[in-house]
């Protein structure tokens, strides 16, 4: 799927801060460049001239190209970043640095957001190799695969898609937030807006504790949900084994979920996962290892549920969670976790972005792959 390229060693005496041609170094591809580089001459260290310039000509990029930074103190070995509408421009790809070109087209800029998601970089995880300074290899590269769909035109609109999103986090680090508008092509206004810290105990009604009843075989209308039944990935209700809880439901309305509610799991390796009830799960009774969040109306219960999927909440969940045995976060604990929070305007319009977007993501990975093709698997 891809042609693993020459990498190459260049002496201080052969940049220079003006020149006919361009380096790539791989402290940059970690720190300085994001999923897509736009070559510029401000952004990338020149070659001095043209003599030292020609030594490289059968190691040029171009675009598409993805440049792969190979070793790192730490596990953020294998960052890389795809080489885009470098308009001519002579580039090479400095030490410690693994280029690759895919040997079939991709929308521009696909291969760069998707080679540095954690779907993939979970793959290099067991590759790397080495204890203060961690490496990776290029034969183990050639190990890994990725997914993508047939259409070109499908990997554009994903690739736009994660592009906006990167100048909705920039914008907003700079005190400005975007609001997105318009089916083929995204426009960014900005407006300023003041995000004020919330604690989830201040935006929740209550917290209340499940069910403590068996489950029992499904009696075809009230459906049982426990930790095992929220999927780890999407955070879907799964439905394929469906039980009933074994109680009196003429006193259980209290534990009966309604739309917008948010579970978390209280404890154990999965402590943490959450889940938001829709209407279209149906009758729905929670479990006793599940915490219920019943959102305030001038809050947006999606946005609340889009929070619980950042690092932030997964940082505070880590550190949190320890206890000398098994862990857990109580109903205590999860009220204390703070989040920023916009206007509810803003909050609807954000919670409904991310939940379209987990939809999308969710329909093309359970879509049947022998009968649609949506996405295949290939090899480096």
């Amino acid at each position: 799927m891809f042609t693993i390229l020459q990498n190459n060693t260049l002496s201080r005496a052969e940049l220079s801060d003006s020149g006919c041609g361009y380096t790539v170094h791989y402290g940059d591809v970690l720190i300085k460049y994001g999923e897509t580089l736009n070559a510029t001459s401000e952004q990338l260290p020149c070659i001095s001239s043209e003599s030292v310039l020609s030594k490289f000509k059968a190691s040029f990029l171009q675009d598409g190209d993805i440049i792969i930074a190979d070793t790192a103190e730490d596990e953020t070995v294998g960052k890389c970043t795809e080489i885009c509408k470098i308009h001519g421009k002579s580039i090479v790809s400095g030490l410690h640095t693994i280029p690759c070109r895919p040997q079939c087209k991709f929308a521009s800029g696909y291969l760069g957001y998707y080679m540095n998601s954690g779907a993939y970089h979970d793959q290099l995880l067991p590759l790397m190799q080495g204890t203060k300074v961690t490496s990776v290899s290029k034969s183990a590269l050639q190990g890994t695969s990725l997914k993508a769909p047939d259409s070109t035109d499908e990997q554009e609109r994903i690739s736009r898609c994660f592009s906006a999103l990167d100048n909705l986090i920039t914008l907003h680090q700079r005190e400005y937030f975007p609001f997105l508008f318009g089916s083929d092509s995204a426009k960014i206004v900005q407006k300023t807006i003041s995000w004020e810290q919330r604690k989830l105990g201040e935006i929740s009604e209550s917290f209340e504790y499940g069910l403590n009843a068996a489950a029992t075989e499904y009696d075809g209308k009230h459906k049982y949900i426990r930790i095992t039944d929220i999927d780890d990935s999407t955070h879907l209700f799964l439905q394929d084994n469906l039980t009933s809880p074994d109680i009196d439901f003429s006193t259980a309305d209290d534990y009966l979920l309604q739309e917008g509610d948010v579970l978390f799991a209280r404890t154990g390796a999965s402590v943490g996962k959450t889940y938001i009830y829709r209407r279209s799960d149906g009758d729905l009774y929670f479990a006793g290892f599940l915490i219920r969040a019943k959102i305030k109306s001038d809050y947006d219960a999606d946005f609340v549920f889009q929070n619980t999927l950042t690092d932030s909440y997964d940082s505070y969940i880590r550190i949190t969670s320890q206890r000398s045995g098994q862990p857990g976060v109580n109903a205590q604990e999860y009220a204390n976790f703070a989040l920023s929070v916009p206007s509810l305007a803003e909050q609807k319009k954000i919670g409904s972005y991310f939940s379209h977007l987990d939809n999308l993501i969710t329909l093309h990975q359970h879509k049947p792959i022998k009968r649609t093709r949506r996405f295949e698997r290939h090899a480096l």
